[in-house]
């Protein structure tokens, strides 16, 4: 009887970790793009005409972003699995497409500015987001154990 809600657990695990594989995938390719432009057009200073004051500015903002956002992924995997662990591929979701925005900041900073660096402080910083939000199946086992125990 605990063999069919394992095993369905397993299927949407599966399922929500090649979604998050893909997302980071996308992530790789944000950086063969930002590659790219800067080869064919060599000097790329951007497509957007910002000062460096407003670049800076820009900068600033996506870090507190970034910030804010790591701090809401915190709040919605502590909070949510608690509610129901029907919500666990949601949430994993989420998480994803909140670490991937992490890079497309930097991926608009660079079409702004051209500067490859701030894309790849972004682009680290997401793929660091990714390595410690990434869902764990043990971690989902232990969510849906301690609900169907605290329904008994």
């Amino acid at each position: 009887m605990t063999e069919q809600p394992s095993a369905d657990l397993k299927k949407r695990y599966l399922a929500v970790n090649l979604i998050g594989l893909a997302m980071i995938g996308s992530v790789f390719l944000y950086a063969l793009v930002v590659e790219v432009l800067r080869r064919l057009l060599a000097p790329f200073a951007g497509f957007g005409a910002l000062s460096p004051e407003a670049t800076g500015l820009l900068t600033y903002l996506f870090f507190f972003l970034t910030l804010g956002i790591y701090f809401v992924i915190r709040v919605i995997r502590q909070k949510l699995p608690a509610r129901s662990p029907q919500l666990l591929p949601q949430i994993a979701i989420l998480t994803f497409a909140l670490c991937e925005a992490v890079a497309i900041f930097g991926f608009v900073l660079f079409l702004l500015s051209g500067n490859a660096l701030d894309f790849y402080l972004f682009f680290a910083i997401s793929l660091f987001m990714f390595y410690i939000f990434y869902p764990k199946y043990e971690s989902w086992e232990k969510i849906l154990a301690a609900h169907t125990k605290d329904d008994l």
